[in-house]
Parts: C-alpha cells; sequence; structure tokens
C-alpha cells in the first residue's frame, strides 16, 4: 500500500451484490483523478464476492468479506482502514459519474467538514442535497454526494442499532453544530431508487430517534414528528397513485 496519504478514501459497503458491485466499482476505476483508495467492506456475501474481489485486489487497496451488522457496521469498519484526507461512501449498487472526482477533489478545502453534490436517480430525478433547517425535519443530504472531512470520525461512528437512517446522524450533527460546509453544483453519482429507504415507517421512527438527540423542547420533537408523518404519508399516497416516490 502506498506511504502517502491519499486525498479520497472511498469506501463501498456491500452485501451480496451481484455484478452491480464491478459496475461500481468500474467507475471508480475508470475517474482520471488516481490520489485516491478504494476500500471494500464486504458482510460475508454468498453469491462470490469474495472470489471476485481477490481476483481484482490489485485495484483495491483494502477489502474484507466477514458478517457484519449492516451497512452502518461495515461503514465503521471502512473508516477505521481509510487513510484519506476526505471520506466518500458509494453504495455497491451506485456508480460514480465520469472524472467527478478530479471536479470535486479541486474544490477540497481542509476548512470545510462536508462538501456535497446532487445525485442522479434512474428515473430521471435530480436531488439536490443541502444543509438547513428543513434538516431539523428530515435528512436533506444524500450520503452518496458527500464529501467528509476525516477528522468528524475523530469522534464519531454510525449507529449501527440503527438500520437506515444513521447517515443523518452525522448530517444533521453538522448542522446542528454549524460547521462549515460547501455545496457544489455537479452530479456526484447515480443511484438506484428504492432500498431500504422507501421503509417509511421505519424511517420515520429512527428520524425521530436521531433528531431527539440534538432537539430540545417536548413540543418542537413532537410537532417535527408530526410534520414528517404527514409528509410521509402524502409520499406514500403519491406512490399509489402514481407508482414513485420521489
Amino acid at each position: 500500500m502506498p506511504s502517502i496519504q491519499p486525498d479520497i478514501s472511498i469506501i463501498i459497503p456491500t452485501y451480496n451484490p451481484g455484478p452491480l458491485l464491478q459496475q461500481a466499482l468500474n467507475s471508480v476505476w475508470q475517474q482520471s483523478f488516481t490520489n485516491r483508495e478504494v476500500l471494500v467492506i464486504d458482510g460475508g456475501s454468498t453469491d462470490g464476492t469474495a472470489a471476485f474481489l481477490k481476483a481484482n485486489q490489485a485495484q483495491i487497496d483494502y477489502w474484507v468479506s466477514e458478517p457484519d451488522s449492516g451497512i452502518y457496521d461495515a461503514m465503521n469498519k471502512g473508516v477505521e482502514k481509510a487513510r484519506g484526507k476526505w471520506i466518500y461512501f458509494l453504495g455497491s449498487d451506485d456508480q460514480l459519474m465520469p472524472d467527478v472526482l478530479t471536479t470535486i477533489a479541486a474544490e477540497l478545502q481542509s476548512t470545510d467538514r462536508i462538501v456535497f453534490g446532487d445525485v442522479l436517480f434512474e428515473n430521471g430525478y435530480r436531488m439536490k442535497s443541502f444543509l438547513g433547517s428543513r434538516t431539523w425535519l428530515q435528512n436533506t443530504l444524500h450520503h452518496q454526494s458527500a464529501f467528509y472531512h476525516r477528522s468528524l470520525f475523530s469522534t464519531f461512528r454510525y449507529d449501527t442499532s440503527l438500520k437506515i437512517i444513521a447517515d443523518f446522524e452525522l448530517n444533521l450533527k453538522v448542522y446542528a453544530e454549524q460547521l462549515p460546509v460547501r455545496y457544489i453544483p455537479v452530479i456526484v453519482a447515480a443511484c438506484l431508487t428504492g432500498g431500504a429507504s422507501g421503509n417509511l415507517s421505519l424511517s420515520l421512527r429512527e428520524t425521530n430517534t436521531v433528531r431527539s438527540r440534538y432537539l430540545s423542547g417536548w413540543w418542537k420533537k413532537r410537532g417535527l414528528s408530526a410534520f414528517l408523518w404527514l409528509y410521509y404519508a402524502q409520499k406514500q399516497l403519491r406512490f399509489y397513485m402514481y407508482g414513485h416516490r420521489i
């Protein structure tokens, strides 16, 4: 492994990804920006992923295939091994946009804690990430749009008791503490729709759990919880009527 600290660590948590993992890795390997490292944290897949990783280990800086307790456990393991100045999490079923690392790397400044852009979903919807007052209501920053300064992880690890919203906690923590962040108007990654985050009931419960750790006042918590329930209810209705959640 090179002794020079890479600028960006790309962590790919995965479990039984099938051929999608190769597509995700190809989107990294094809980047013109090379001062990065790639870490694949596999949760003990049974679909031949370990054999694929071993066959391609010359292009992977670190990989492991062993049982874990879910995606956030895998992300924490990746953070422990990452050496980069900035940390980025790529879903094993998602892909970086062509040459986006070159664009982002030119914007990374040590004074920022998060630098982020947008993601493009397969249905054509472009989600513009942001951190603002609405972040108290729900997660407004897609983690596959975000590059996190490694200093954030000096005291923080993802809560593995949460199954789909643990990435919200770091974003909310950064916003609540008013740490410096910067938005770059570029699409960082192409992402599939659906997945675990589509479980609106669990999303509501875990969002309320995370919010309660950073927001004081019973009425504020109750009000935001009720408002989010209404938002999810109309989102669910729209899905039944029109066949999409976004």
